[in-house]
């Protein structure tokens, strides 16, 4: 979308007041200090691109800011559990660190009705320290290594496994190659040794085999509830062809796991030339063939791996067995 910024508007067409109108008017939403946005393109973003356009709106109203921990995540395109509450930024005096609420905002109506307020906003958080900063699409963010180990030892065990699997897997399609070495490298240099330990319990468990951040989740929930550990991507054959490649298979009990995300059925990339029946319909007959082979399948979605009672559920009535009684919260 298209961000409007008042400076750059005065400067090029001498207009100081056709913003301030709109916005009374109700056509724009002030994302920041003068920055705009269509009101109607604002309400239509998922909450992911909402986020993503604040901190480009925060970039023009403070240009030549360093962001850093999730907010860079997201700048290098890495994966993680839940959209950052604050646009977080580094290279703070002590005096200007801490968090600043949303000033994203509309005009009310006649009705009192702004037309946002069931949308989330962004705040910023400023951090302390000056940090090496490089260039990423044209704003500037800590680097890959130091972005993701920053986050990890901020995180919990689940939201880390997410964030350092995709760091580190093949599908990741854009930025730098970063290896475990190489954060290994990055986390010996925290001043905390708690954090270096707690960081290195999540690098130790990250896998580049996970191909989604769901299974991510899933493989983090198993571990932290004591269900034993899955071989991941396994493949079967039959008659000497492929017959499937699953997301996780307990040998020992042979049963298949399969994490179910919305984009196995809605995703064009996912999807192909097929219609999200002829995927569901193909998925219908693959588990049929397993099962016919001798294997048991379960499947859950996002929202049963995200809650520790319900997964615990799902697997154990699958028939695996798990060393936890009474699952605690694990996010």
């Amino acid at each position: 979308m298209h961000l409007i910024s008042a400076l750059d508007l005065r400067h090029t067409t001498g207009d100081t007041r056709s913003l301030s109108r709109r916005y009374a008017q109700g056509e724009l939403v002030r994302v920041r200090k003068g920055v705009y946005a269509a009101k109607d393109e604002w309400v239509s973003l998922p909450p992911w691109e909402r986020y993503l356009q604040t901190v480009r709106a925060v970039d023009l109203e403070l240009p030549q800011s360093t962001f850093c921990l999730n907010t860079a995540a997201v700048l290098w395109d890495l994966e993680l559990l839940a959209v950052p509450g604050y646009v977080h930024l580094s290279g703070a005096s002590r005096g200007h660190t801490g968090r600043r609420q949303p000033t994203t905002s509309a005009a009310p109506d006649g009705s009192r009705r702004t037309g946002i307020t069931h949308l989330t906003a962004y705040g910023i958080h400023r951090h302390r320290g000056d940090t090496a900063s490089v260039q990423r699409g044209g704003l500037l963010v800590t680097p890959l290594p130091d972005t993701v180990i920053n986050v990890l030892a901020r995180e919990s065990f689940a939201a880390g496994v997410v964030l350092a699997d995709h760091a580190i897997s093949n599908r990741r399609v854009s930025g730098p190659p970063v290896s475990k070495d190489e954060l290994f490298q990055a986390a010996s240099q925290l001043p905390s040794a708690a954090r270096r330990d707690w960081v290195a319990q999540v690098l130790n468990f990250a896998s580049p085999h996970s191909e989604s951040a769901g299974e991510s989740l899933s493989r983090a929930q198993m571990h932290l509830l004591g269900f034993p550990a899955p071989t991941l991507q396994a493949r079967f054959r039959q008659g000497g062809s492929l017959l499937a490649r699953t997301d996780f298979f307990w040998p020992r009990y042979r049963l298949i796991g399969e994490f179910d995300g919305d984009s196995k059925y809605l995703s064009d990339d996912y999807l192909g030339t097929r219609t999200a029946r002829q995927t569901v319909l193909a998925e219908k007959k693959r588990e049929d063939r397993l099962r016919a082979a001798g294997f048991r399948v379960v499947r859950w979605d996002w929202a049963t791996a995200s809650d520790p009672s319900r997964f615990t559920a799902c697997l154990r009535q699958a028939g695996l067995p798990n060393t936890l009684n009474r699952p605690s919260s694990t996010q």
